[in-house]
């Protein structure tokens, strides 16, 4: 706790209770927060293979997760692909001061997040167009898997343990929810 999961319509299971993640409605999630922990989410690697990746991109709407909302709340989170870190990104607030555009009316906690754009290819790891570590698509990723494993975290010993919050495409203020992107080209 703090943690939690929304539909577009109510909350999922009771507020602040982890055990809500576990619900089986938390397939209608359009915001889950929680201040340390993480959350997976599986990737379907439907690369053929005559494919060869050269890049995967991963957007997504975040932020911090204070108590109510704190524009000013640092947090450190950590984005990881099959058990590699990509990236840790210090996260400056959990949005409140006005509404996100897309958020219902209903809700009064969070209102939205940053749109991040992290991709990894051979060149390394950017997050926005800023390289954040020199780890390659082919470091982290196994081509004949069937699917790969995409993490987001806050440790508990983290210098700013702000939590998280995702937005699906109805919270928040981009239409979307996260969303993964695998470049490749056919080999011969």
């Amino acid at each position: 706790p703090t943690c939690g999961l929304v539909s577009e319509k109510d909350i999922i299971g009771q507020l602040d209770d982890p055990r809500c993640f576990l619900e089986p409605e938390r397939v209608n999630a359009e915001a889950i927060w929680f201040t340390t922990g993480f959350v997976e989410y599986p990737i379907p690697n439907y690369l053929t293979p005559n494919q060869r990746a050269e890049e995967i991109e991963l957007s997504f709407e975040i932020s911090s997760e204070a108590p109510g909302f704190n524009d000013e709340w640092p947090s450190d989170i950590c984005i990881s692909l099959n058990g590699a870190v990509l990236c840790e990104w210090t996260s400056p607030g959990d949005f409140g001061e006005r509404r996100g555009i897309l958020t219902p009316q209903w809700w009064t906690g969070n209102q939205y997040g940053l749109l991040k754009i992290l991709r990894i290819s051979r060149n390394g790891v950017f997050l926005d167009g800023e390289k954040m570590r020199g780890i390659t698509l082919e470091d982290v990723i196994d081509p004949t898997a069937k699917r790969w494993i995409l993490r987001f975290e806050v440790l508990p010993n983290a210098v700013n343990a702000g939590g998280l919050t995702l937005f699906g495409s109805k919270f928040g203020n981009y239409r979307q929810g996260i969303l993964v992107r695998t470049f490749y080209h056919k080999e011969e």
